[in-house]
């Protein structure tokens, strides 16, 4: 892509929050900027489809974020992302959008106009993909690590069961990053996802209810990427990302897994399967199979290997 970059790991230009992930990208694709040393950002993530509600919160929050100087990271989806970057834009900050596939083949292509707005106003699109790839099921979750590794804390604003935000949140919980949730208020198909996220017993996300809520919350928290946030989503370090299972957790989990997940686990052996096939062994469509892939590796209980591959990892 014309005007675009590319950062190698370890380079000028490289954030070293993303070394903090298991398995840490090897060069970005960048056009535009990122943000630097010292600067804050925070990840504004949700449903493809809200409410009405959530989208104009989403858009608040974004102009909010950026009026105290924040950076706001997201996908550049449809719906909460994009409400969410226009809010931004719309307050004159920066924001950073993270691509599933190449610079030039920007998803969803309606939203290009917005993506051109980004780079024009200070912010950025990066992706970990070569020019050229296309976007598949399987880098839209992939790419949701990042966004969370980029950012001192997720919010999520509105997420229905087995949503990608819970996918961001989960990272950002594997990676110390403070979670928060909007309050569950709204229809259940983007809300019952929220409703999780608020109960899991010790790492519950923060509920907030408007903008000032969540601003009063990061503000003395004072945390930048890299470092451990207080409050929500803290975890000790032998949770970290990429801490080997224990035999008991692995024969927990096994047992213990639901949904797409738990198929998964059943169709994967030690020896390695594309994501397809893993799909079809599991009898699963292809969005529910790469969420449950996550799950699997989030969890220590599968390997991704080159060339989109998973093995189930064994005690």
């Amino acid at each position: 892509m014309r005007g675009a970059r590319t950062i190698r790991r370890g380079g000028d230009g490289w954030p070293p929050s993303l070394d903090r992930l298991p398995r840490p990208p090897a060069f970005l694709r960048v056009k535009g900027a990122l943000p630097s040393a010292g600067e804050r950002a925070v990840a504004v993530v949700g449903s493809r489809r809200p409410d009405e509600a959530g989208a104009r919160l989403a858009r608040r929050l974004g102009a909010a974020l950026a009026r105290a100087g924040l950076w706001v990271v997201s996908g550049g989806a449809a719906g909460v992302d994009g409400a969410a970057h226009r809010g931004v834009l719309d307050a004159g900050g920066r924001t950073a959008i993270v691509l599933g596939g190449g610079l030039d083949h920007l998803y969803p292509a309606g939203h290009r106009a917005l993506f051109a707005r980004a780079v024009e106003g200070g912010g950025g699109l990066l992706a970990e993909r070569e020019d050229g790839e296309r976007p598949t099921t399987w880098s839209f979750p992939e790419r949701n690590r990042i966004i969370a590794a980029l950012s001192e804390a997720v919010v999520v604003v509105r997420a229905g069961e087995g949503s990608g935000a819970l996918l961001t949140a989960e990272w950002a919980r594997r990676l110390r990053r403070t979670v928060f949730a909007a309050a569950p208020e709204g229809p259940p198909e983007v809300t019952a996802g929220l409703v999780t996220l608020v109960g899991l017993p010790g790492t519950g996300a923060s509920v907030f209810r408007e903008p000032e809520d969540l601003l009063a919350a990061l503000r003395p928290a004072g945390c930048a990427p890299g470092n451990a946030p207080a409050g929500a989503g803290a975890e000790a370090d032998g949770d970290a990302p990429g801490a080997t299972a224990t035999g008991s957790e692995v024969a927990w989990a096994g047992g213990g897994l639901a949904g797409a997940a738990a198929a998964l686990w059943r169709a994967l052996g030690p020896g390695p399967l594309l994501a397809d096939e893993a799909a079809r062994a599991a009898g699963l469509a292809a969005g529910a199979a790469a969420a449950g892939l996550v799950e699997l590796e989030l969890r220590g209980l599968a390997d991704r290997l080159p060339g989109n591959r998973y093995a189930r990892r064994d005690a």
